[in-house]
């Protein structure tokens, strides 16, 4: 499917979305105006009923079909506000698929480590960032787990699991549509850690005499009410037994109020939020799925007990608690000891489904984020000659990243290459002058690598690889509030980076090695990094403006030189941005003297 077919089939489906809109709107329009008819019509018979017994028949009737008018008026404002959230839901895709506003505004940098060894290399979060392009979740733990696909390579037969999912889920943009309507708003969403920060906060231990008296003195309350207002006591009698036992009732809140407080207060919020998981896990547990990945996902919803049910019963302890303090529950809450008695059940329903709970949230998350991935694949098709699925080989063959066509998925008309590392070129050494697209190549590489590893499709005709953990030393600065410059802020990385090639098969990328100490020293230190490198099986990329470094590229270490320099000798900044054998042999320095306004 091209470009144009695939706007065409949004426009289309945001086209039909919006005439469904208009018409419920319209619908609804028309009820409301029958409403206040029907309103008006009933005060008017009232007013002139008096002792007339057709005329009161009327008013009730006129009453009567005022209060049914009110439930198809509600149908139909729930009809068009989903309608409405859908046609939002398909613009938003318009302007990613046309490029735009590509980035869904979500940056991720809760999600992020400072000692990760490639986030910040590559853009995976932050603004403008690959998490941003990706970031079609509903939910903050959708996020966090999306976050994780793209910090945390997967093992080879983990990797191939999500793949097969991402492709099942990939045309499935009715699910999609149902996804974008759960919750009562589209804005109605908290933070991952908010579920952590209220899952890890140890509930109060209550006396388990505690709830049975609280019921008993609400059924005593109950039953002086009713019976005063059936005359059966006086309400003389019932006065003073109803002032004990709330007295008696209001003791007991008392005595647990403080342990309660700080579970009602981290509560706050969780109501809503509940009820829309839930609603995902239905629709989880609903949706015919085939893929391992997705079959598993499903069980674990259903994992150790009954998820949805368990959420509905804990989304009616938080309602209660939400609703204690409103005006027309007040009294009722106040005889009953609502919020009390709510804040024990949702004590113990923690201890008991704490961790059930956590593993409902993460088969939800995953579900999430296996869906955006497929959102993606749908929005950057396989085929189209841009993208392609990377075809992933497995562990015990020899590392390779072999790439035709590549380019950047942050960019809108990236210049591609071809990349071939592996056991005939192991690593590239590229030179080359400032601005010629060296670091953008060294991040394309990378972050094309966390897409295949995350299952979806890549910006590139072809690409082969093996699982490779990752590693780069592209961004790093100086910092003045941590006192480390950026040449120890290299050694670390570079230390980091070692370390782990020494546990599994990497793929390395590093900008510019030693940019901070002399030629002489550079070279020996970056030659002896790359040995360390080469010992561990890694295969990777340095790029460099000093061409002294290209002595490091031999074929005894099947070492490959590459240059990216503009292919007009006269103007050497017209860069083309592309890939070429052999040595930068070009020099700018005239013309970029000629940038600052120095002739020579």
């Amino acid at each position: 499917m091209s470009q144009a077919d695939l706007e065409l089939q949004y426009q289309t489906r945001r086209n039909l979305l919006a005439s469904q809109h208009a018409l419920a709107s319209a619908h609804m329009s028309r009820i409301l105006i029958a409403i206040f008819a029907l309103v008006i019509l009933t005060f008017f018979l009232l007013s002139h009923a008096r002792h007339n017994t057709p005329l009161l028949c009327s008013t009730g009737i006129a009453f009567l079909a005022t209060i049914a008018a009110v439930y198809p008026y509600l149908r139909a404002k729930g009809r068009r506000d989903r309608m409405a959230r859908l046609v939002s839901l398909y613009d938003r895709a318009l302007e990613r698929v046309t490029g735009k506003h590509p980035q869904s505004g979500r940056a991720g940098d809760e999600f992020r480590d400072s000692s990760h060894i490639y986030d910040r290399d590559l853009n995976l979060l932050g603004p403008d960032s690959l998490f941003g392009l990706l970031a079609t979740t509903r939910t903050g733990p959708g996020e966090r787990s999306l976050a994780h696909y793209l910090l945390q390579p997967a093992t080879h037969q983990e990797t191939l699991l999500r793949q097969q999912a991402v492709k099942e889920l990939l045309p499935q943009n009715e699910l999609r549509e149902k996804i974008a309507l759960l919750g009562t708003t589209s804005f109605q969403q908290i933070a991952a850690s908010f579920f952590d920060n209220w899952l890890d906060d140890t509930p109060p231990s209550i006396h388990r005499a505690l709830r049975p008296a609280l019921a008993l003195t609400a059924a005593v309350n109950i039953a002086l009410l009713l019976i005063g207002f059936l005359h059966l006591i006086s309400w003389s009698n019932i006065f003073p037994n109803l002032a004990l036992m709330l007295c008696i009732q209001g003791i007991l809140c008392l005595f647990v109020r403080p342990r309660l407080m700080p579970l009602l207060s981290s509560s706050a919020r969780l109501q809503q939020n509940v009820r829309l998981i839930a609603d995902g896990l239905i629709l989880l547990q609903s949706t015919t799925l085939h893929s391992a990945k997705l079959n598993n996902l499903q069980r674990l919803s259903l994992q150790p007990v009954k998820a949805v049910t368990l959420l509905k019963q804990l989304y009616g302890y938080l309602t209660i608690v939400e609703q204690r303090n409103k005006e027309w529950y007040y009294i009722p809450s106040l005889f009953l000891a609502a919020g009390t008695q709510a804040a024990i059940s949702i004590a113990v329903w923690k201890r008991q489904y704490c961790d059930a709970m956590r593993s409902w949230l993460d088969a939800w998350a995953e579900f999430e984020a296996l869906n955006a991935l497929a959102t993606y694949s749908f929005e950057h098709p396989a085929g189209d000659g841009h993208n392609a699925w990377p075809q992933l080989l497995p562990l015990d063959d020899a590392p390779l990243y072999e790439a035709f066509g590549l380019g950047h998925p942050l960019l809108a008309n990236p210049v591609t290459n071809n990349i071939s590392l592996g056991p005939n070129c192991r690593f590239y050494l590229i030179s080359g002058s400032n601005m010629s697209g060296k670091s953008t190549l060294l991040r394309s590489i990378g972050i094309n690598a966390v897409l295949a590893y995350a299952g979806t499709t890549v910006p590139a005709q072809s690409l082969r690889l093996t699982p490779l953990a990752l590693g780069a030393s592209l961004s790093l600065i100086d910092s003045l509030a941590e006192g480390r410059s950026k040449f120890l802020a290299e050694v670390e990385r570079l230390m980091a980076i070692l370390n782990a090639s020494a546990a599994a098969p990497m793929l390395f990328l590093v900008d510019e090695i030693f940019s901070g100490t002399n030629s002489e020293d550079r070279r020996t230190a970056a030659r002896k990094v790359l040995e360390r490198l080469l010992a561990n099986q890694a295969i990777g990329a340095l790029s460099t403006h000093d061409l002294a470094l290209t002595q490091l590229a031999t074929p005894a270490n099947t070492g490959c030189n590459v240059h990216m320099a503009s292919p007009h000798p006269e103007d050497p900044l017209a860069f083309d941005y592309t890939l070429k054998p052999g040595v930068n042999t070009a020099s700018s320095a005239r013309a970029i003297l000629h940038l600052i306004g120095i002739d020579t």
